[in-house]
């Protein structure tokens, strides 16, 4: 008598595969509005991906136009072991002004935190107290502090805090922001 193998008492024993049905009728189409295509450099994806905001999304309350991001400009690292590591991002509004913000926090390490508040620090507006990025979690639990502070950031200074500006994103000009409050 000849040993009966595993696989051969499987197919014995496996229930047989009845062949799908054909259907007779395609299945209906649904109609769908055509929406009007958003220019690809302005969605939340790209090299802005790790930014904890989007253009043209409002950058903190209140919910106004003038709150709204229209450039988002990455901060490099010039003297890190990883050459063109992002340490935070700068967002520049509608009304003007300019914001310095971290990385989302998966994508931030101590190296990169103490980088970004240098920068926080030597280009900080002189009525604006906070010199470093405080807590965002603390135990596991949200503190809620400010994340964006208002910066005035000098061309000149970038060589001695060892960082450069790049271009990440941007609304693109001519065109009109949306409705922030939709």
């Amino acid at each position: 008598m000849q040993p009966i193998h595993a696989l051969a008492l499987l197919l014995a024993f496996a229930p047989q595969q009845m062949p799908a049905p054909i259907p007779t009728q395609p299945p209906p189409v649904m109609a769908t509005p055509p929406l009007a295509p958003l220019p690809s450099d302005t969605l939340n994806n790209g090299p802005c991906l790790d930014s904890p905001r989007a253009v043209p999304l409002v950058l903190q309350a209140p919910v106004i136009v003038g709150n709204q991001i229209v450039r988002i400009d990455k901060v490099v690292s010039t003297d890190s072991m990883m050459p063109g590591e992002v340490i935070g991002f700068l967002y520049t509004l509608q009304d003007g002004t300019t914001w310095l913000g971290q990385r989302t926090s998966n994508y931030m390490s101590a190296a990169d935190s103490r980088a970004i508040n240098l920068v926080l620090a030597a280009s900080r507006l002189p009525a604006d107290t906070e010199t470093a990025f405080p807590p965002q979690m603390r135990y596991g639990v949200a503190t809620h502090y400010r994340q964006f502070f208002p910066v005035q950031v000098q061309a000149s200074a970038l060589p001695a805090l060892r960082v450069r500006i790049d271009p990440c994103v941007a609304w693109p000009s001519g065109v009109q922001l949306p409705d922030p409050r939709f």
